[in-house]
């Protein structure tokens, strides 16, 4: 019968197998990421596709930031006034308008930060 024990023993890895994972790993997300540039010209992405990937970095990070901008939305198990006082609501809101403002990212990073801190 195996054991809780046995099995973490079989799962612990020296140190030349955790370096070489993380080697094997980075060199595959390489070669993933930038399999665009060695791909042929007939297989590289035009027209709507090519224009609609200029825009996945902003989604990704439009992703990664929209959970914790709407958090006291999501939790609020009904609507009040104060979720529209919610600091983090309004730092992205002065981020956006700063930005619209100025056509400046750092500038907006720059206010955004500020709001957040003051409030």
């Amino acid at each position: 019968m195996v054991t809780r024990l046995d099995v973490v023993a079989m799962m612990t890895m020296g140190t030349i197998e955790v370096w070489l994972a993380i080697l094997m790993l980075a060199l595959i997300i390489f070669l993933l990421r930038n399999s665009f540039l060695f791909a042929p010209t007939r297989l590289r992405p035009r027209g709507v596709l090519a224009r609609a990937l200029r825009y996945a970095p902003l989604a990704a990070l439009a992703a990664l930031v929209a959970p914790e901008v709407f958090r006291a939305w999501l939790a609020a198990s009904e609507w009040t006034s104060a979720l529209l006082l919610d600091a983090r609501l309004l730092s992205a809101f002065a981020l956006m308008l700063a930005v619209r403002i100025t056509g400046d990212a750092l500038i907006g990073l720059l206010v955004g930060s500020a709001v957040f801190l003051i409030l």
